[in-house]
């Protein structure tokens, strides 16, 4: 493996140290303020480090407190690196409309994440992320292939009109 990608790696491994805390203000030290958190259907893109932190960790980090995430493949080729893995926490709070059930839950996930050098300066830019929302609703106690032919019998109309609470 390159030196290149060996730092990259680290640099993501040092970024899963701050994550892992579950608290918020830490990610500046490993992302760029401009950067990109491409995330699933359902959350969408984060631009930049104050929405990344506001509109997504601190709902996450209130659903999930205890929350540890750990890569199972890790991989670093050039200016990217990838990874996949568990997230094993308890689901304490609603997120995404779905009811927390206080119990452990292992969350699927997949990020791509693209590494820039600024002024002798390397951060995370951008990150690609698949998290399996199917999986925490079936672990919420949803049959998800229920869910799925209800979504699919109703027109995306439908579901306009539906009343959140957001």
């Amino acid at each position: 493996m390159s030196d290149k990608a060996q730092k990259n790696k680290q640099l993501v491994d040092d970024m899963y140290g701050g994550l892992n805390e579950n608290k918020l203000g830490l990610m500046q030290d490993y992302w760029f303020e401009d950067m990109v958190w491409d995330g699933p259907a359902g959350i969408g893109t984060m631009n930049g480090i104050d929405q990344f932190e506001n509109d997504y960790r601190d709902p996450f980090i209130n659903a999930f407190p205890d929350k540890n995430a750990e890569d199972i493949v890790r991989i670093a080729e050039g200016d990217w690196v990838a990874g996949t893995g568990f997230q094993t926490t308890t689901f304490a709070q609603d997120w995404l409309g779905i009811p927390a059930t206080n119990k452990p839950i292992k969350m699927r996930y997949m990020d791509f994440w693209r590494i820039e050098e600024r002024d002798g300066e390397r951060k995370l830019a951008e990150n690609l992320v698949l998290i399996d929302i199917l999986g925490v609703l079936e672990q919420a106690g949803y049959d998800v292939n229920n869910v799925l032919k209800f979504v699919g019998s109703k027109p995306p109309e439908f579901f306009d009109d539906i009343e959140t609470t957001e």
